[in-house]
């Protein structure tokens, strides 16, 4: 498994999205939120692969406490992962200071017992639009919980480009995760994904299946799903041509993108993650092959992109 470096980190070029531990989740999931046997399993897979680096977050169920349990089992095989997970702001709770700060607390000091950690690695915004929401008291809150020691760095998940580039108003903010996948390259059109790179930012990306939609069947596709269906097939028509499949196709497009960290990537099984690792050390794309889905996913339409996909987030 191939490898980055992030302040004096060494972490995975694949990072385990955990949603699945602790949700159903995802367009193509067929066997549900695991057991805690087959979880355990699962990071042990993961951490036979070589994978020290997982993905979380306080809305992914009980993930947390999944993730928590098996890090303080006995049989863990991961040991001290860099571990990413993120928070949310309660508006309804009040948008005072006092109150923002008081509910940062709460959800890191959550987070913190549930994962059986005296410090998180990487801690990310859930909600890109609280960056400004509030004015100056989520980076003061990150940049003192830092000091504190409760975090060791400060992140950012986001939807859109222009939230990226919001992010890059903030120094505290060192890290981003984003969706990006061979239907979706608005971050690569707009530029924004070269200025992350340039400024220096931990560039993570999910979806890079988009949540599992390539590997739907074009002809059994569902109704709600159809503006898209034209463009499955043609996908599958590239893949075919390089001799590779679809899945090896849309991972190492995103993998060998400048500037791009480490993928997220979330698995239902053992061997899911066993596959994905296998995905990881692929070929790379030809230039021709490449060109033609950047060609490809300029067709896709945004309105697919937006209604479906991110309304799964």
């Amino acid at each position: 498994m191939n490898t980055v470096e992030f302040a004096g980190h060494r972490l995975s070029a694949m990072m385990l999205g955990t949603a699945q531990l602790g949700l159903d989740y995802g367009i193509a999931n067929r066997s549900g939120k695991p057991s805690p046997a087959k979880a355990f399993e699962l990071l042990d897979a993961a951490a036979e692969g070589g994978v020290n680096a997982i993905d979380t977050a306080a809305a992914y169920g009980d993930a947390e406490d999944v993730l928590g349990s098996y890090l303080g089992s006995a049989g863990c095989k991961q040991r001290a992962p860099f571990l990413v997970t993120k928070f949310r702001i309660d508006p309804a709770r009040g948008t005072d200071r006092r109150e923002i700060e008081k509910q940062l607390y709460a959800c890191v000091e959550q987070s913190l017992e549930r994962l059986r950690v005296s410090r998180i690695p990487l801690y990310m915004l859930h909600h890109a639009p609280d960056m400004s929401l509030y004015g100056s008291v989520v980076p003061d809150t990150l940049g003192r919980m830092q000091r504190e020691g409760l975090i060791a760095h400060a992140g950012v998940s986001v939807y859109h480009g222009r939230e990226a580039e919001e992010m890059l108003r903030y120094d505290v903010y060192e890290a981003i995760q984003v969706p990006m996948n061979a239907f979706d390259l608005r971050l690569v059109r707009s530029g924004v994904l070269r200025k992350l790179g340039e400024a220096g930012k931990l560039i993570l990306v999910r979806s890079v299946f988009l949540q599992g939609f390539f590997f739907l069947d074009p002809a059994l596709q569902p109704e709600r799903y159809a503006p898209a269906t034209m463009h499955l097939q043609p996908l599958r028509d590239l893949a075919e041509r390089e001799g590779m499949s679809v899945a090896q196709l849309a991972l190492s497009y995103i993998r060998d993108m400048e500037g791009v960290a480490s993928l997220v990537l979330g698995a239902e099984t053992p061997e899911q993650v066993r596959e994905n690792i296998g995905l990881m050390e692929g070929p790379r794309l030809s230039p021709a092959t490449a060109a033609k889905l950047e060609e490809l996913s300029a067709r896709v339409p945004i309105e697919f992109i937006m209604g479906t996909v991110l309304a799964g987030k």
